[in-house]
């Protein structure tokens, strides 16, 4: 394998510009790809095993504890490996074949459940067996995410990368509703244990759709051999690429100030309607419905434009900021699913656009970058709305929640309109 480096390619690469807006047929194009279905089917697997494995920890650990609290523990160790080890799940995923890592990872998610499974089944799981099997998922959603990320464009290139992003993120998103449904099922039936036992079998699932994935229709990928300073490479190109730049900068907005929803939707159900754990499940098919009609909504776009994806964070945050003042509970959930609509719809525009302004070489470590700032700034702003909920009130809460990206937002679309005045009155002067 030879040495490439990013600059040895073009800094970017085009946008994908459709001449018209896509049929509702269209929406779903990239599953003609027979290696996407694949990657589709194997994706909605381990999705929903996932959910399964993560929703059973948090039960296990409230059974063991009688402490809610201590979830937070949970999220915390599933959330810090990507924040430490993120750049370096990059690096390995433009220097070695994705679907492979891939398939490594889910091995590990394999391994995480039963050895938290068997021991909660025999009565032997304690709270640092929780935080172990926790960190090890978190070890492995670390270097799948760029694995991912650089498999998906191998296998629809990267014209149709949006429209199949959309619908992962639709998969994802029903996924999420059938692990919460399996969960709250298995839980009641059999126990948290052996949910944490069945869900391998997603994991195993999945592996053998990849390895279906026929090679000889893979695009081809630019791979990078192993030097020092490749991280370093990643931000001195993320430095000198503004659209970038202003897509991380809005990415970390939301993670900070709106990703952490549900502990709004937690505060509404119990503290304003008053409608206690029903309430709360329904605000979450709410928010479910409304990411999964976003998704679909993305996949519909002509073309990405950074102005876009701002407005429609703008838009997003402005929703959500109005409704922690709904009269009743019914408006609440209205502009719960209009604010997820467009927040979805969002954040699938601005990680295309992400992926496709990154060079091939260097696409894996870029993505890894784009996660640990999610991710940072997620696990950083869970524990902001945790304090302001207590010390401001909910209502304050969810002004600061909605307000913040949305200023944040229209500041990008204001520089970016008139940094594009100014470049065609400079033209026109010319």
């Amino acid at each position: 394998m030879s040495s490439v480096s990013a600059v040895d390619h073009p800094i970017t690469e085009p946008l994908p510009v459709l001449a018209t807006r896509p049929t509702f047929r269209a929406t779903f194009a990239a599953l003609g790809e027979a290696n996407f279905r694949l990657y589709f089917a194997g994706l909605a697997a381990t999705s929903a095993a996932g959910w399964l494995a993560r929703l059973a920890t948090d039960s296990l650990m409230i059974e063991l504890t009688g402490d809610v609290g201590l979830v937070a523990l949970v999220v915390a160790s599933q959330l810090l490996p990507s924040i430490v080890l993120g750049p370096w799940g990059g690096v390995l995923s433009d220097r070695f074949a994705p679907r492979q890592t891939v398939v490594l990872t889910q091995l590990v998610v394999v391994l995480a459940a039963l050895c938290l499974g068997v021991p909660a089944i025999l009565g032997t799981a304690g709270v640092p067996l929780i935080v172990a099997s926790s960190l090890l998922l978190g070890v492995a959603a670390a270097f799948e995410a760029p694995a991912r990320a650089v498999l998906l464009v191998q296998v629809v290139g990267t014209r149709a990368l949006p429209n199949a992003m959309s619908l992962n993120a639709a998969v994802q998103q029903l996924a999420g509703i059938l692990g919460a449904l399996l969960t709250a099922g298995l839980v009641a039936i059999i126990g948290s244990g052996w949910a944490l036992v069945a869900a391998p079998i997603g994991p195993l699932a999945g592996i053998v759709m990849l390895l279906g994935i026929r090679r000889s229709r893979l695009h081809p990928a630019i791979k990078v051999a192993a030097r020092r300073g490749q991280i370093r490479e990643a931000i001195r190109y993320v430095r000198r690429k503004p659209e970038i730049r202003t897509a991380l900068l809005l990415i970390s907005s939301l993670a900070f100030f709106a990703l952490t929803a549900s502990i709004l939707m937690a505060w509404s159900a119990n503290e304003r309607y008053g409608l206690g754990t029903l309430g709360y499940t329904l605000f979450q098919t709410a928010s479910a419905v409304g990411a999964l009609l976003g998704s679909l909504l993305a996949a519909r776009r002509r073309q990405l434009r950074l102005r876009d994806s701002a407005l429609l964070l703008a838009g997003s945050g402005l929703v959500w900021a109005c409704s922690g003042f709904a009269p009743f509970a019914g408006l609440f959930v209205v502009g719960l699913v209009a604010s997820m609509l467009m927040r979805t719809a969002f954040m699938i525009g601005n990680d295309s656009l992400t992926q496709l302004s990154a060079n091939g070489a260097i696409r894996g470590r870029v993505v890894s970058l784009y996660v640990v700032c999610m991710t940072g700034m997620q696990a950083a702003g869970a524990l902001a709305a945790g304090w302001a909920v207590h010390a401001l009130g909910g209502e304050i809460t969810f002004l600061l929640a909605g307000g913040g990206p949305a200023v944040i937002a229209l500041t990008v679309v204001l520089v970016h309109t008139f940094r594009g005045r100014a470049r065609r009155s400079v033209a026109y002067g010319a």
